[in-house]
């Protein structure tokens, strides 16, 4: 298994464990209260490790299309994101709201291969169409 791979395989327990902590925490937070409370910690942790790493000099030589791009990523896959995810988890059962909400994958493949002119390979539309019939079967 390659760095990536394994590097994602990581990503994918914590956004597995994560969801196991926000809805104990949502039984008593609003939505929104909550996505304000863990981008505030997430934003301060961030910023240790920026400043530990010394990766903060590189953020000054970023052209406006990398801060167009991160910004808006920041808001439409953390900010608007999250909103809709803690409100779905609130009031379902993390069993059909995590699946939905990890269903992402379609859209990135598909917005990728629009935008970004990625290769739709086989492969790809079969792996995305298993993730939609698993989104199926756990909903």
């Amino acid at each position: 298994m390659n760095e990536s791979a394994l590097l994602a395989l990581f990503a994918a327990l914590c956004y597995g464990i994560a969801p196991v902590f926000e809805k104990i925490g949502l039984q008593q937070a609003a939505p929104l209260a909550a996505v304000f409370v863990r981008a505030a910690i997430t934003t301060l942790l961030t910023g240790v490790l920026l400043i530990t790493r010394s990766e903060v000099q590189p953020l000054v030589g970023w052209g406006s299309k990398t801060w167009l791009a991160i910004i808006a990523s920041g808001v439409v896959g953390v900010l608007l994101a999250q909103v809709f995810y803690f409100a779905a988890l609130r009031g379902g059962d993390v069993g059909s709201v995590a699946p939905i909400a990890g269903s992402y994958p379609l859209f990135a493949c598909l917005l990728a291969a629009i935008l970004l002119g990625e290769k739709l390979t086989p492969g790809r539309v079969f792996g995305t169409v298993l993730v939609f019939l698993g989104i199926l079967l756990l909903s």
